[in-house]
């Protein structure tokens, strides 16, 4: 009988390490079981009663997947306890729990195995792993140094307002939420009240500027950092980089512009753009542009957003950050190599260049099933709460835009909802759980670990077909 367990066990360890995808899924996986755990007691509450099993999951999968969207407030209803457990969720979430397990081994100075170094390699999304363990050391110290030192700055600007520990528990907290491209704050206990996230701030340049630069240094991605370290030594930026910071700052700059024109006007509600003056209104919506590459903080009211507005910012959360960054999306270079892939179609090439490279035809294979897939998710999720929502519909609570855009800010791990998520059935919050979980690992990733075959097979050889398309 114990022969029998402990040839199952094997059997079951073997297929977890068989890919490393699969080792990637299942600990993000094995973290959230552990914050729903932690999170469901009572003392993780500030009125000492369980949330109960679903909110404790759905708050665990959205700290774990660093994505931002709540059913109660963080600040007015969990303990310290509650939200020491979400910080240190969000914080393995967003480096992955796999990178901190290499960068303990390389800290005790453990040997790590082969298996280890290649599923680190996919965690970090380095393109090789023959120094991954030297570039895991850097991506836990350049994280720890730039949460300190954000941490540090909110704090001295919240001490202007607060006691200092207050001040020293909501500045490392939003430090460590927006690097992480979290969205999770603890402004709810200030005066512009619950789920007001940066509402209340967005007249205070200091506040938007350091959330601002750590959104963006978080979504940049770890290779990035290490080839911008590199750069004064070097005075080169490989492709991957160049193609990630040109993106970054074109969809940057059309999304500012495209928010100040559509909210320039608006006074919808009672945080709207063009409720600001002067200076505030450029630099909000140079904020919104920002926190919709997956960040999830808001500093103007997201209900009151016109639907130009609502579609851009959706547009944003699905395409994402940058490949091995704390944000999520389907990235931007996936973004750039379909468009990098239409261009050439236009131009009737037989290769597909993106600035001035050839792509390899797995490249844009695999981006076209990125999306494929990350289309699929969101039409049929949409579908799904629409359906459930229904009643909402029909008495003009909110629309369907707001339902695809709940469903897009969940599969990009952003955090922004301009219908409420605490206004959702419990129905709906069952439904965003998993989409959550799969915006954080990848779509594509999840369907290949749970594949059971071998990658290297021999296929059939198949007789040429032919169709019209387009």
């Amino acid at each position: 009988m114990a022969i029998v367990r402990k040839n199952k066990t094997d059997k079951v360890l073997h297929w977890i390490n068989a890919r490393p995808g699969r080792v990637i899924a299942l600990s993000f996986l094995g973290v959230i079981l552990i914050g729903t755990v932690l999170l469901v007691l009572p003392v993780a509450s500030q009125n000492r009663q369980s949330i109960g099993l679903l909110q404790a999951l759905f708050t665990a999968t959205s700290a774990t997947c660093v994505t931002g969207l709540v059913t109660v407030d963080t600040a007015t209803y969990w303990s310290v306890f509650g939200k020491t457990v979400i910080l240190l969720l969000i914080q393995i979430g967003g480096l992955g729990l796999v990178t901190i397990t290499s960068f303990f081994y390389t800290f005790m100075r453990r040997k790590a195995s082969l298996k280890a170094m290649v599923a680190t390699q996919e965690s970090t999304a380095n393109f090789g792993f023959a120094d991954v363990m030297h570039l895991v050391r850097k991506i836990v110290l350049i994280t720890l140094v730039v949460e300190l030192i954000g941490g540090f700055l909110l704090t001295l600007r919240f001490a202007q307002t607060l006691s200092w520990p207050r001040a020293l528990g909501k500045g490392f907290f939003l430090a460590v939420s927006a690097f992480c491209n979290a969205g999770f704050d603890l402004t709810g206990d200030m005066p512009a009240g619950p789920f007001s996230s940066l509402t209340g701030m967005n007249s205070d340049p200091v506040i938007l500027g350091v959330i601002g630069f750590l959104i963006i240094v978080g979504g940049l991605g770890f290779v990035v950092w290490t080839d911008l370290l590199q750069f004064f030594r070097k005075r080169k930026l490989n492709f991957h980089s160049k193609v990630v910071l040109s993106l970054t700052a074109i969809l940057l700059t059309v999304g500012t512009i495209g928010f100040f024109l559509a909210e320039y006007q608006n006074t919808g509600g009672q945080q709207s753009l063009g409720g600001l003056s002067g200076w505030q209104r450029p630099a909000n919506a140079f904020f919104q542009s920002i926190t919709a590459r997956t960040a999830g903080f808001n500093s103007i009211d997201q209900a009151s957003l016109t639907d130009s507005s609502k579609l851009m910012t959706a547009i944003l959360m699905f395409i994402g950050a940058a490949p091995g960054s704390t944000a999520g999306g389907i990235k931007v270079t996936t973004f750039a190599v379909i468009v990098a892939t239409i261009i050439s179609d236009i131009r009737q090439r037989e290769n597909i260049i993106l600035f001035r490279h050839r792509l390899l035809r797995e490249t844009f294979t695999r981006a076209f099933a990125i999306m494929g897939l990350a289309m699929g998710i969101v039409i049929v999720v949409s579908l799904l709460l629409s359906a459930v929502e229904r009643a909402g519909l029909e008495a003009g609570h909110f629309s369907f835009l707001d339902l695809l855009f709940e469903t897009i800010s969940a599969f990009g791990t952003v955090g922004l909802s301009t219908v409420g998520t605490p206004q959702l059935s419990r129905i709906s919050w069952s439904i965003l759980i998993p989409v959550m979980y799969l915006g954080r690992i990848g779509p594509a990733s999840f369907a290949i670990s749970l594949a059971m075959k071998r990658t290297l097979q021999r296929e059939p050889l198949h007789p040429e077909g032919r169709t019209l398309v387009g």
